[in-house]
C-alpha cells in the first residue's frame, strides 16, 4: 500500500517520502475497511513536516481530511455499508491508499455531491461556519471583512455567509484572481494596498463591519484589524505568508479590537455542536451546488513533490488515490 509519511521534520520537498506499508488487516468488530479517494493539501498538513504543529510519533503518515469509499465492514457495524461514500474520520492519516477505521465516526454522504469537493469538506466549511457563528452575534445584511480571498476557506465564508444572509469583503493580493472571487458570489473584493479603508468605506457606503477574518497574518492582519468597527472582533484562523501577525496597538488600545483565534482541534471544539452543525450545513451546500471550492491540480501519489510545489497558492490541491 503506497502512502506519503516523514520520518523527520524539515522542508516539505526534502522530508515527505513516498514508501510502501503493509496492507492494513479485514475490518475488526466495529470497524470499515476504507479505500481513499482524493485528499486535499493542507496548510496543516506541510506545517505537520515542518514539524510546527503537533504530530505523532515518527515516521508519521500525513493527510488531515480526505473522502473515502467503505470496502467491507466489521462485526457489529450498522451505520455504513460497503459502498457508502465517508470521510475519513479525523485523526486518521489520509495520504495513503487504504485504512481501517471505528465505524462509529463514519457517516454516509449524499452519493449525487461532487466527491472532489466532499474530499475538502470535513474541514473548510465547518471552519467557516464556526467562524462566522462563534464570535459575534451576526444578524442577516452584517458585513464582514476576510483576507485570503480567493483561498478555499474562503469560499467557504462567502457560501455560508450567502446563506445565512450576511455580506463579505474580500481582500486579494493579485488583482487577476478578483473575477474568480466575485464568481463565488462574493459582494466586494478588493485588492490589498494603499488607501484600502477608504475603498471599502466606498464600497460599503460606510457600513460597519463587525467581524473580520485573517488566515495570512503579517501586515494583513493590520489591514483586516483596520477595517473592522469600535469593539470588533478579528478571528486569526491561519498564517499563509509565515510571518507574525501584526496589529497596530492603536486600533486595540483606542478602538478596543479584540483578537481572537480558531483551531478545529482544540479540545472544546472537538466533537461540539457547533462543529457537527457546521459540517451539516456545509454538506447541504455542498450537495446543492452553493459551496465549492476553485480546485488547482489533481496530482498522484507519485507525483507528490508536484503536488506539494503547486500548494499554497489559493487553490486546492488534490491527490487521487484510486
Amino acid at each position: 500500500m503506497k502512502a506519503l509519511q516523514i520520518s523527520k521534520h524539515g522542508d516539505p520537498l526534502d522530508v515527505i517520502e513516498l514508501v510502501e506499508l503493509p496492507e492494513p488487516g479485514p475490518a475488526g468488530h466495529g470497524e470499515a475497511l476504507l479505500e481513499v479517494l482524493y485528499s486535499p493539501i493542507n496548510p496543516y498538513d506541510l506545517n505537520a513536516a515542518r514539524g510546527r504543529v503537533m504530530t505523532p510519533p515518527l515516521p508519521s503518515i500525513l493527510g488531515t481530511e480526505g473522502i473515502a469509499r467503505v470496502l467491507e465492514t466489521g462485526e457489529g457495524v450498522t451505520t455504513v455499508q460497503p459502498g457508502d461514500l465517508v470521510f475519513v474520520p479525523g485523526g486518521s492519516p489520509t495520504w495513503r491508499e487504504r485504512l481501517a477505521a471505528p465505524a462509529d465516526k463514519l457517516f454516509p454522504l449524499p452519493p449525487q455531491a461532487d466527491v472532489q469537493q466532499l474530499s475538502m469538506g470535513a474541514v473548510n466549511p465547518p471552519t467557516a461556519a464556526l467562524l462566522l457563528g462563534n464570535f459575534v452575534d451576526l444578524k442577516p445584511g452584517d458585513w464582514i471583512v476576510q483576507n485570503a480571498g480567493n483561498s478555499s476557506v474562503a469560499a467557504s465564508v462567502i457560501a455560508i455567509a450567502k446563506a445565512r444572509g450576511y455580506r463579505t469583503v474580500n481582500l486579494v493580493r493579485r488583482p487577476e484572481v478578483i473575477a474568480a472571487v466575485e464568481a463565488l458570489g462574493a459582494d466586494v473584493v478588493l485588492q490589498e494596498g494603499r488607501e484600502l479603508t477608504a475603498r471599502v468605506a466606498k464600497a460599503i457606503g460606510n457600513a460597519p463591519i463587525r467581524l473580520g477574518l485573517d488566515g495570512v497574518g503579517g501586515a494583513s492582519l493590520a489591514s483586516v484589524t483596520k477595517l473592522v468597527e469600535f469593539g470588533g472582533t478579528v478571528v486569526v484562523y491561519s498564517a499563509m505568508s509565515g510571518e507574525p501577525g501584526l496589529a497596530n496597538p492603536m486600533d486595540v488600545i483606542f478602538r478596543d479590537i479584540k483578537i481572537r483565534g480558531l483551531f478545529l482541534g482544540h479540545a472544546h471544539i472537538r466533537g461540539s455542536a457547533a462543529l457537527a452543525a457546521g459540517l451539516r450545513e456545509g454538506l447541504q451546500l455542498i450537495s446543492e451546488g452553493k459551496l465549492h471550492s476553485p480546485i488547482g491540480g489533481v496530482y498522484s501519489l507519485e507525483d507528490y513533490r508536484k503536488a506539494i510545489a503547486a500548494s499554497g497558492k489559493g487553490s486546492k490541491i488534490l491527490f487521487k488515490l484510486k
